[in-house]
């Protein structure tokens, strides 16, 4: 008799488990979750889907920041001589930044300026 209660309890516990895990993995809908005063507590994550920017959004940028003599520069649009170069080497820098410090790394308002800025000096 004990055994039957035994098993029955553990089938019970694995059959919540599952369906706490299923709920849990499976996408929410539209539906959120809200707590005190109808505030969302939980945002369904949904994955983002990379929009690549409108050929006018491209020639919109204030700076380009990009290597200059070794060093993290700071470039106006359409200007081949730095308005700014940080003391940053770009050679201490990770991998990452500096294959985007080839490239340009294109800024489109002066608080991102001053965040990459930060980024790259800290």
């Amino acid at each position: 008799m004990l055994d039957k209660r035994l098993l029955a309890t553990g089938v019970s516990l694995l059959v919540v488990c599952a369906v706490a895990a299923a709920s849990a993995l499976l996408p929410a809908g539209d539906a959120e979750v809200l707590g005190p005063a109808d505030e969302p507590v939980h945002e369904v994550l949904r994955p983002r889907i990379f929009e690549p920017q409108s050929p006018a959004r491209e020639k919109d940028y204030l700076y380009i920041i990009r290597e200059y003599e070794g060093r993290v520069a700071v470039f106006g649009p359409d200007r081949d001589a730095p308005e700014i170069i940080l003391e940053t080497f770009v050679r201490h820098l990770p991998i990452y930044d500096r294959i985007q410090l080839q490239v340009g790394v294109r800024v489109y308002s002066t608080q991102e300026l001053e965040a990459r800025i930060e980024d790259y000096t800290s």
